[in-house]
């Protein structure tokens, strides 16, 4: 194991990573509600490896898609908030940035510093004040692996600055349980011998996605989850 990996490379929990995510937890079944009631309203799209991490490319993997919710809005070569006085230059090349994902219903928030997909905040306002709530900002969104189909073994080059991870969070949203049957995740360099977590309603994981990982949906019924990234300082982890 290289230095660069060591202390990285495992699933860290709630705990570690950010306590205030327990209001998730709490307000589960009013989320899952509001997601089943409005699904049919809800815009969905490819985002993939090759999309960027903004989402410029409406490419994805086979049998993936991710229903975009927000995103931070930050400079992509330093990794640093859009200040005021760079705000109308932003806007006008946020389409480009930001890519054909969010469609024409990408809202940006001066204020926040948030770009939002109005339709989806405005169809899941339980979800999105909730995450809100929870301090998430930098990327969040649900993302759906169909029946039968795999995110095979990768990485996620996710942009980084300064000494900060990016460390992603996945909550299980809408996922059938089936006898002999399951959707799970497979994690670690070691591929020979990975962790595996089984997807259920309500559980999570948090992981750097730049540790080699796969998802595999032997289900009969769509996974639903919750996928949302955080930066948390490198030397912090490591100490865990």
């Amino acid at each position: 194991m290289t230095l660069k990996l060591q202390g990285l490379d495992k699933i860290f929990t709630l705990e570690q990573i950010n306590p205030k995510l327990k209001i998730v937890e709490e307000r589960f079944d009013e989320i899952q509600k509001e997601f089943r009631d409005n699904f049919d309203k809800i815009y969905w799209c490819n985002w993939g490896y090759e999309t960027g991490y903004s989402g410029t490319q409406a490419i994805a993997y086979k049998g993936w898609q991710v229903a975009p919710l927000f995103m931070e809005l930050k400079d992509p070569f330093t990794g640093k908030p859009i200040t005021d006085a760079e705000w109308d230059l932003f806007v006008q090349l946020a389409p480009v940035m930001i890519g054909d994902n969010f469609g024409t219903d990408l809202y940006l928030s001066k204020e926040e510093k948030i770009g939002y997909h109005k339709r989806n905040v405005e169809v899941l306002p339980i979800l999105t004040q909730t995450m809100r709530e929870a301090g998430i900002s930098r990327r969040f969104g649900i993302s759906v692996v169909y029946p039968g189909k795999e995110i095979s073994w990768h990485v996620d080059p996710d942009p980084e600055h300064g000494n900060d991870a990016i460390i992603r969070g996945l909550w299980g949203l809408d996922i059938k349980q089936e006898m002999g049957k399951e959707c799970y995740f497979l994690f670690g360099n070691d591929k020979k011998n990975p962790e595996k977590r089984v997807f259920t309603d309500n559980e999570y994981m948090f992981f750097w996605g730049r540790t080699y990982h796969k998802v595999q949906n032997d289900l009969s019924t769509p996974r639903y989850c919750l996928c949302f990234d955080q930066e948390i300082d490198k030397d912090y982890l490591r100490s865990l």
